[in-house]
């Protein structure tokens, strides 16, 4: 999601995490801390929350707009949860366009230096091309704009 979002604007203030160890089987999983963040775009607007934190309590409550989505697409509530301009939808565990075991045990800044320097690696081919997904949906959504980003 974040190498799609950098496409379209800019992503300051994240943070580095790790999914809790053995989640869902897998060892340490790299992944953003989007809680600090600040995007800013003239195409697109993005917002991040937490619902739970890391021993699974309840952290950041979603506001009424965000709940009927939740209620409408996932109502069991699961993560990811991703919904583009009220059109595109992708949510819950396994959802995701690549199994989190091509990061799983990686440090977070081999897995973002492997996806900067578009490395030939299982890691980096599958975020760039989930990102390329996002990047299609979002396209669609905004009607091809940027034509610099779209049209590619």
């Amino acid at each position: 999601m974040v190498t799609a979002l950098q496409k379209f604007g800019t992503l300051t203030g994240w943070g580095k995490d790790t999914h809790n160890a053995n989640e869902f089987g897998f060892k340490l999983v790299p992944t953003y801390d989007l809680l600090g963040a600040k995007y800013d775009s003239p195409y697109i607007s993005f917002s991040s929350k937490e619902i739970q934190d890391h021993q699974h309590k309840p952290f950041q409550k979603l506001d009424p707009a965000e709940q009927d989505y939740i209620n409408k697409y996932d109502p069991k509530a699961s993560y990811p949860f991703l919904i583009i301009n009220g059109q595109y939808a992708l949510s819950g565990p396994g959802k995701a366009g690549y199994s989190p075991a091509v990061i799983d045990g990686q440090s977070f800044d081999d897995v973002k230096q492997q996806v900067d320097s578009n490395a030939d690696t299982p890691a980096s081919q599958a975020i760039h091309k989930e990102a390329q997904i996002i990047v299609n949906y979002i396209c669609a959504s905004t009607g091809g704009a940027p034509a610099s980003v779209c049209k590619a």
